[in-house]
């Protein structure tokens, strides 16, 4: 009895092992077909991104998050979010701004190490995941933020 249940033992661990390696051979694969994704691109060299980006994000106990975003060219990022509706619910944060690649902002809170990402487009920033890919959802069109017309000191 014993043996047996060793046996039925060895062959669980064989199977998540095996299912481990598949599932990393999917992701990797995952991985290149999503960084094949072309999307409209603004040329950062000239530094022209450096501006102030509003939008409203979802929320799910508030009226949406308006937020506004200015990348300064000293590589400070400053984010305000107003949760709509909320007593109390403005915040400010300041991170600091590395450019990955030629498209992709990663915005680092220094105190807590949070990174978000930002992908740089014509005339607005969008939230993509840390590899720059676009989520293709319904939730696309609302995870953007168009260059604002006022200049927030």
């Amino acid at each position: 009895m014993i043996m047996l249940n060793i046996a039925l033992l060895e062959t669980a661990i064989i199977m998540a092992i095996s299912g481990c390696a598949e599932l990393q051979k999917k992701t990797t694969q995952q991985e290149k077909e999503s960084t094949t994704m072309v999307t409209d691109t603004v040329n950062t060299e000239s530094g022209n991104y450096y501006e102030t980006y509003e939008g409203i994000l979802p929320c799910a106990d508030c009226g949406g998050i308006r937020t506004t975003q200015k990348i300064n060219s000293d590589t400070i990022y400053q984010l305000w979010s107003e949760y709509l509706g909320k007593k109390n619910g403005v915040f400010e944060e300041i991170s600091i701004c590395n450019m990955l690649s030629e498209n992709i902002l990663e915005m680092v809170v220094p105190s807590f190490g949070e990174k978000n990402f930002y992908k740089i487009l014509d005339d607005a920033v969008a939230l993509p995941d840390s590899l720059g890919t676009l989520n293709n959802s319904e939730l696309t069109d609302i995870l953007y933020f168009e260059k604002s017309i006022k200049d927030i000191a």
